[in-house]
């Protein structure tokens, strides 16, 4: 066991138990249809223990949260602004962190009725396009240098000083770009979730010193953790699944791969995977792991089988 693994308590899924009534998580068909995201596969089976666990914790730690600043406010008589609870979720591009969000943004909805709990992409964050080829860097999308970090880590700023409405950049998966002049509207928000493969990595701004890191505003961080062999495999299947949705779609990214038989549409996906996605994981996302408070351990069916808790 090394140092880093030493900072975790671990837990088998069996003795990973929920704390609290597991009715309250019964998801329902119209919240099966929001979950289902054409970037990666939702099955219902999923929504396993594992999640009733990690929501509870989380319920607690944001209750806790929420009681400390409401004491701080009567302390100070200070104006009352919302400091949201920030949650992150990291993993590897196929990760399945898209879903798992999804998820939990509804299991926490159910938990902690009557709080504004809003989820969102780092995605959006990327430098458009046109930005990446004038700078050569469309092979590296995805890699540190491919996002707008001034902007990102503003936002962040200004999510964590309760400012009362925010806006992110949208990105679309199926133009394979940001999309021009539309933003997320977030209003006082309570929880705000954020995932994304570069959530939980250091950031050093332009023309400055400091370094930032996620932890110095995200209150809770999650990384989903597999072996690479299910996450390449999963990238092959997600990459075969959009080239067959956009078939019919010519301003689809994918539509340009519809045309090639399935054997080359592998070949690609796993060049892809080796060329890009791989060096990254071993590069920039992997390395963060361990910054996380929650490590779930990932089956080749995303069912959660080990469950690793950072110590108090």
């Amino acid at each position: 066991m090394s140092r880093l693994e030493e900072n975790f308590t671990k837990f088998r899924y069996q003795d990973w138990l929920p704390l609290s009534n597991e009715d309250i998580y019964q998801l329902n068909e119209k919240d099966f249809q929001l979950i289902n995201d054409p970037q990666e596969k939702f099955k219902e089976d999923f929504v396993d223990k594992s999640y009733h666990s990690m929501v509870d914790l989380l319920s607690i730690n944001i209750r806790n949260y929420n009681r400390l600043n409401r004491k701080i406010k009567d302390i100070k008589k200070s104006e009352q602004k919302k400091y949201p609870f920030i949650i992150g979720v990291a993993g590897s591009v196929a990760s399945g962190k898209s879903t798992f969000s999804r998820i939990l943004e509804l299991l926490l909805k159910k938990s902690l009725k009557g709080l504004n709990i809003k989820l969102l992409t780092t995605d959006g964050f990327l430098f458009p396009n046109s930005v990446l080829e004038e700078n050569n860097l469309m092979e590296k999308k995805g890699f540190p240098e491919s996002y707008d970090t001034d902007s990102f880590y503003k936002f962040l700023s200004s999510v964590k000083a309760g400012v009362s409405k925010i806006y992110a950049p949208i990105y679309s998966h199926n133009l394979y770009d940001i999309i021009p002049d539309e933003k997320l509207e977030i209003i006082d928000p309570d929880v705000v979730i954020i995932e994304g493969i570069n959530v939980l990595q250091s950031a050093k701004l332009k023309d400055r010193k400091i370094i930032l890191e996620a932890r110095d505003f995200v209150n809770f961080s999650i990384y989903l953790d597999a072996d690479e062999r299910y996450l390449r495999q999963w990238y092959i299947d997600r990459f075969l699944s959009l080239r067959l949705a956009a078939l019919n779609n010519k301003e689809d990214f994918f539509n340009r791969f519809s045309s090639t038989d399935i054997d080359q549409a592998k070949e690609i996906a796993n060049s892809i995977w080796e060329k890009i996605n791989l060096k990254n994981l071993n590069e920039n996302i992997l390395p963060t792991k361990y910054k996380a408070n929650l490590i779930l351990k990932k089956n080749i069916n995303h069912k959660t089988n080990e469950i690793w808790l950072r110590n108090i």
